[in-house]
C-alpha cells in the first residue's frame, strides 16, 4: 500500500482507480456493452457519482485511463463520462419505479448464477473496492454471489453480463 495512504480512514477501500479501469474494459467490451446494451454507474468513497455512456471506448493503457479520470474527478469535460448530481440511492429508486429488478452482488448472498435472476431490466449493484464490504443502506431486491470464491468486481461484473447475455441476448 501507498506511503500516502497509510494514516488514511478506512484506507483499504480507497485509492483503486485500476479496479474501476478493469472493471470498465470487461463490462464495456461484452457482446451487450458494445452494443450499448450496458449502462455503468460509479459511485466514489467520498459520495461523487458519474454516469459511463454505453459508448465509452475505455482506454487500454491505464495511463491514459488515469489520465481522463483525473479530468473526470476535476469536473473537466470529457467525452462519455459525466458527474452526475444524484446518490446510488435515487439510481436504485428510479430504476425500482420503472421496473427494474436491483440486484446486489456481495459475498454474503445467496449462490445463484446471473442468468437465472437477471430480469431483461436489471439493475446489478458491484462494489469496486479492494477490501471490505458495502456502507450504507443499498437496497437491492436480492443479494447473490457468484461463487463460493470471492471474485475481483471486474470477473463479477463480467459474468453477470454473460449471464444477461446468455439468457436474453443470444437464442442458441
Amino acid at each position: 500500500m501507498l506511503d500516502a495512504m497509510r494514516d488514511l480512514p478506512d484506507r483499504e477501500r480507497r485509492g483503486r482507480p485500476d479496479i474501476v479501469h478493469y472493471f470498465l474494459l470487461n463490462v464495456l467490451e461484452t457482446p451487450a456493452g458494445k452494443e450499448g446494451l450496458v449502462d455503468v454507474y460509479v459511485h466514489t468513497y467520498d459520495g461523487r457519482m458519474f454516469y459511463v455512456e454505453p459508448e465509452t471506448r475505455v482506454p487500454r493503457s491505464y495511463a491514459r485511463f488515469v489520465g481522463i479520470m483525473s479530468q473526470v474527478l476535476r469536473r473537466e469535460d470529457t467525452p462519455r463520462i459525466h458527474p452526475i448530481e444524484t446518490s446510488p440511492h435515487d439510481i436504485i429508486a428510479e430504476k425500482k419505479r420503472s421496473g427494474y429488478a436491483i440486484v446486489g452482488l456481495d459475498e454474503d448472498g445467496t449462490l445463484a448464477k446471473p442468468e437465472d435472476v437477471l430480469d431483461r431490466n436489471s439493475l446489478v449493484i458491484v462494489g469496486g473496492f479492494p477490501h471490505g464490504d458495502f456502507r450504507g443502506a443499498y437496497s437491492a431486491e436480492r443479494w447473490i454471489k457468484i461463487g463460493e470464491e470471492v471474485y475481483p468486481s471486474w470477473v463479477v461484473g463480467a459474468e453477470v453480463v454473460a449471464g444477461w447475455e446468455r439468457r436474453f441476448l443470444f437464442s442458441w
